[in-house]
């Protein structure tokens, strides 16, 4: 998948793609015939070009826009999902740099006019973030570091950006131009955003939220990658849609919470109050939608493509944004895998049994690292051993 980068960084492929000639297309007929081994890198190059380029042609919008970034997205995970997880990630940069030069810069201005190789500008867009900070990520590339363990950003409406209240950020010198931001909360980090529209976005550790730095148009859609708890402000003319690589969720104003790190084979969404619509964000045309009603858990197999719904206790899954985390007849190895996040640690299970071992109990937080895994260590009658500053064994 990776390789079919370099096609986008080869003018005269793009010429060769977008404006046909008798010398170009005599050329690459001769490297296919060469290398036939390349013949599914170059189609794959050649026809995300010819799609982008109708959509830019057709006047697309932020929405489409973040709707293709999270199809590429998705493509790219659907392949990795097996492989290192930093190495997915710097993949998924790359692809997201090319979707969102198609979109906001166009695709001759870029390829005739800019020098910037993709990577360059994957770096510089979407650079991989400091462990040790939360990163606000402007849509001119600048970035903004908040070093805090939590965290507050708030959009104003003269374009301001505040950071805890106190910090602002001064309004971008053309604010009617449309441009994505990103929020990025390493582990360890957890942030709250108030986006231009009103609605409030807790984002959890290992998270990632892009967003248009105004809406308009018809919805108002954000994409996430790890989890978030969201409060939509309402307005009956325009749909908030949170996107993800597998799945979009629809609502107009309500409480719900969406948990979708690329890690984990499962999507969660569950409604804490009003209606909300999942759909898989595929082209299928037999794509099956669902209608959550409140107290409802959506949980969506990325493996089998498959969605059930359930009845549950939601303060189970939206309780972490208020500082503990409750859990009912939970496996150890869930809560385990939530603790890493939020703490930046790593845990190991002596036993891998001691994984599936059913626990009940309440988490708070903001208590010391090593006094919440004493309690949870306690709960799963298991003992905790510390081997360094962030490595516990529960065995």
């Amino acid at each position: 998948m990776e390789k079919f980068l370099t096609y986008f960084e080869d003018k005269n492929f793009v010429r060769w793609v977008l404006h046909y000639n008798e010398q170009s297309d005599t050329y690459w007929k001769n490297y296919l015939e060469k290398n036939p081994q390349k013949k599914k890198e170059i189609e794959f190059a050649r026809l995300l070009i010819l799609q982008l380029q109708s959509k830019k042609e057709g006047g697309s919008t932020e929405e489409e826009a973040i709707g293709l970034l999270s199809g590429i997205i998705q493509q790219i995970e659907n392949t990795n999902r097996k492989k290192n997880f930093r190495r997915i990630t710097l993949s998924l940069l790359k692809y997201a740099a090319v979707a969102l030069v198609f979109f906001f810069l166009g695709i001759g201005y870029y390829y005739f006019q800019k020098p910037e190789s993709f990577s360059g500008l994957a770096e510089q867009l979407y650079s991989v973030p400091d462990e040790s900070s939360v990163q606000l990520i402007l849509g001119d590339g600048k970035n903004v570091p908040i070093d805090q363990k939590e965290s507050t950003v708030e959009y104003r409406a003269d374009g301001k950006i505040v950071i805890n209240s106190r910090d602002t950020v001064p309004a971008e010198s053309d604010r009617q131009a449309q441009k994505l931001n990103q929020m990025v909360i390493p582990h360890g980090k957890n942030s709250s955003i108030l986006l231009p529209d009103g609605t409030i976005a807790y984002l959890n550790a290992g998270s990632r939220l892009v967003y248009p730095n105004f809406f308009k148009g018809k919805n108002r859609e954000v994409f996430l990658i790890g989890e978030g708890f969201f409060e939509v402000a309402r307005d009956e003319n325009m749909l908030f849609i949170v996107q993800t690589t597998d799945l979009n969720v629809e609502v107009l104003g309500t409480r719900f919470n969406v948990s979708a790190y690329p890690s984990d084979n499962m999507i969660e969404t569950v409604l804490v109050e009003g209606k909300v619509k999942i759909s898989p964000n595929s082209n299928n045309p037999f794509r099956k939608e669902y209608t959550l009603e409140a107290n409802q858990l959506a949980s969506f197999n990325r493996i089998s493509a498959e969605t059930i719904i359930s009845a549950v206790d939601v303060s189970n899954y939206v309780s972490w944004h208020n500082g503990f985390l409750n859990f009912d007849s939970s496996d150890l190895s869930r809560i385990v895998k939530k603790l890493e996040r939020y703490y930046n640690i790593k845990i190991i299970l002596d036993d891998p049994m001691l994984g599936i071992r059913s626990i009940t109990g309440k988490l708070h937080l903001k208590d010391e690292t090593e006094y919440v895994l004493k309690v949870l260590a306690k709960t799963a009658s298991a003992d905790l051993k510390k081997l360094n500053e962030t490595t516990y064994v529960l065995m």
